[in-house]
């Protein structure tokens, strides 16, 4: 994904959504201010003058390049209008706890399943920013795990489940932003990448006492090490993960009813963590603004790329975009 200027044009209720995005006119006139937010330039010659032709195209007048604004991006080759994909985004972000496959295939009264749920996938991809700001300050590290009821082991140990990382920052007695990704198992060759990548030299890191954050380096951040097993009480210990880790599962049993490959969990996870951040917006039209942004500076994504060794019949590669 490529950077993209912030700006505050959004709109501030579903009333006004529905008014604004009336037509494909309409939407194709935000696309542009979201990628072009100072005017047009060309990306060939920088000549700033242009003309739409009647399929959308901006076309540059002196070196007559053409730019498509849904072009290389996640809503390339779709053959629905413009106005399905705005709801559905705007669906996407307004909901508290997301919506799921089933329920927005009913609100954009689409035949296919697959077609939403590969829509889905696109949108959840969009949901992380190109280098983002790390966390910082007080910050909680642990992991829990994700799947459904098995007997055997519980813990670190269990099997038939799936291992997330989680940090979390503390702000006081709130919490502040928050990281998930999902890990091959809880070593220290997995966790310390993970707390590298996600929060800011000088802070300071909490954990527990398993051996996989021993090796944390001190120069790097100051480790704090918490022994639920000392302490009188056990809800105190890393109370932050632990809320985000129940609130997280909370909404894959809720919105998702529990079910979940886990070779796509971690774009769940990343729109969780899109939604939390921005829980305390005072507009749920600015969750839609920063999804466009991301979305008109994202690359193509095809089916192939989200559904691995899957064969398609000519009718789903029809239905998707894919055929010629």
């Amino acid at each position: 994904m490529t950077e993209f200027t912030l700006t505050e044009d959004f709109p501030k209720s579903e009333i006004e959504f529905d008014q604004r995005f009336l037509n494909e006119s309409a939407c194709f006139d935000y696309l542009f201010k979201m990628k072009w937010p100072t005017g047009f330039s060309c990306t060939q010659c920088g000549h700033q003058a242009y003309w739409v032709s009647s399929k959308n195209i901006f076309i540059c007048t002196r070196c007559e390049h053409q730019h498509s604004l849904t072009a290389g991006t996640i809503m390339d080759s779709s053959k629905k209008p413009i106005m399905y994909w705005f709801k559905a985004m705007w669906w996407f972000t307004s909901r508290k706890s997301g919506v799921n496959t089933i329920n927005l295939k009913d609100l954009l009264g689409f035949g296919s399943y697959n077609t939403v749920w590969y829509w889905l996938q696109k949108l959840r991809r969009c949901t992380i920013r190109k280098d983002r700001e790390k966390l910082s300050g007080n910050v909680e590290v642990d992991e829990f795990f994700i799947g459904g009821q098995k007997p055997g082991k519980r813990g670190r140990g269990s099997n038939g489940k799936t291992a997330v990382a989680a940090a979390v920052e503390k702000k006081s007695q709130k919490i502040g932003r928050i990281r998930l990704k999902v890990i091959p198992d809880c070593s220290a060759n997995t966790l310390l990448p993970f707390i590298s990548a996600n929060i800011e030299p000088g802070s300071d890191v909490s954990t527990d006492g398993w051996k996989g954050y021993e090796p944390l380096d001190e120069n790097t951040y100051r480790h704090h090490k918490v022994f639920q097993n000392k302490a009188d009480d056990k809800d105190s210990v890393l109370p932050g993960v632990h809320l985000v880790a129940s609130l997280v599962k909370r909404v894959i049993l809720g919105t998702h009813q529990g079910r979940f490959d886990p070779g796509y969990l971690q774009n769940y996870l990343d729109e969780y963590v899109f939604r939390f951040n921005r829980r305390t917006s005072n507009f749920i039209g600015k969750k839609f603004m920063r999804i466009v942004q991301q979305a008109i500076s994202s690359t193509k994504i095809t089916w192939r790329q989200i559904k691995v060794n899957t064969t398609l019949t000519p009718s789903q590669e029809s239905s998707l975009g894919l055929s010629a």
